[in-house]
């Protein structure tokens, strides 16, 4: 697929927030057909690039919010684990996204798509129905499910999801199945992402009820710590330092001298002339007086 084609995709979500934008610029294109020249339509182009580009900055700051919060609460770091079914491959493929490059760009951080070998086995089963998206999920790392009889996918990702709330591992959970979304939300601090308008987004609804009573408890297991923390230092017999009082100064011995007037010249006319004619002056000495 050309760049060009590839960049269009890429911004196809924010271009659909911008109906008004363009479609003034897609009229003022067709209008001219054939004669338009460059930089004809530059104003109405440059007003749909800025709508676009605003709505793309709103996407990444959701997705940041978002991670952010799994970050604090749930202990997600990077590299991130993507566990990826057949049905976000198959939508991957009609929207024509490449899922190793935009889910990182996304997510801001390296990432690790994976899948599992019940997913798989439940593609293989499709036939010739789902080839595709089962060419594009052989080519992502096998995530160890543990089962020995392959389950429905909806069950094998639910069940790791399960593991991950309790665990060390974490993962982000890619699918478009509602019933799998629906179950994951109610297990506690499992993100969800999902395919729509051609781009890849996280579900805002993942933080459920669930994640949130999760959340909260550890903040009521803080509140408790920081009020024990306090009876702890209000019972305990440490000695306070006393702060050391700053003694009173006296006069300031130099402020009391007297001043000391300097002499200054006074200049005296006398009745004397010089041989031009002009009169003499002559500078007299005059002692200052001085004030106490």
């Amino acid at each position: 697929m050309p760049k060009s084609q590839q960049r269009l995709l890429n911004y196809a979500t924010s271009i659909a927030k911008c109906p008004t934008e363009t479609t003034v610029y897609g009229s003022c294109v067709s209008a001219q057909a054939e004669r338009i020249k460059q930089d004809d339509c530059n104003a109405e182009f440059k007003k749909l690039i800025d709508c676009v580009t605003k709505n793309l900055k709103k996407n990444l700051k959701r997705a940041n919010r978002l991670l952010t919060f799994f970050k604090y609460n749930y202990k997600f770091v990077a590299p991130y684990r993507v566990l990826v079914d057949g049905t976000f491959c198959n939508a991957a493929l009609q929207e024509k996204l490449n899922l190793a490059e935009q889910i990182p760009k996304y997510l801001t951080e390296e990432t690790h798509l994976m899948t599992t070998k019940c997913v798989l086995h439940e593609l293989e089963k499709f036939g010739p129905l789902l080839y595709g998206a089962l060419v594009i999920a052989k080519q992502f790392e096998i995530a160890e499910c543990t089962h020995s009889t392959p389950k429905p996918a909806s069950d094998c990702l639910a069940h790791l999801a399960r593991r991950a709330a309790s665990g060390k591992t974490k993962f982000l959970i890619a699918t478009q199945d509602d019933e799998l979304t629906e179950k994951l939300r109610k297990i506690v601090g499992t993100p969800i992402m999902y395919i729509k308008f051609k781009t890849v987004l996280l579900d805002n609804v993942s933080i459920s009820e669930a994640t949130k009573a999760g959340c909260s408890k550890d903040e009521a297991e803080m509140k408790k710590l920081k009020e024990l923390k306090k009876e702890i230092l209000a019972s305990s017999t440490v000695p306070q330092l006393k702060k050391k009082k700053k003694k009173k100064g006296g006069v300031n011995p130099l402020s009391c001298k007297k001043k000391v007037m300097k002499a200054s010249l006074e200049t005296v006319r006398t009745g004397e002339r010089t041989a031009t004619g002009k009169r003499k002056r002559t500078k007299k000495k005059v002692d200052g007086e001085g004030e106490e």
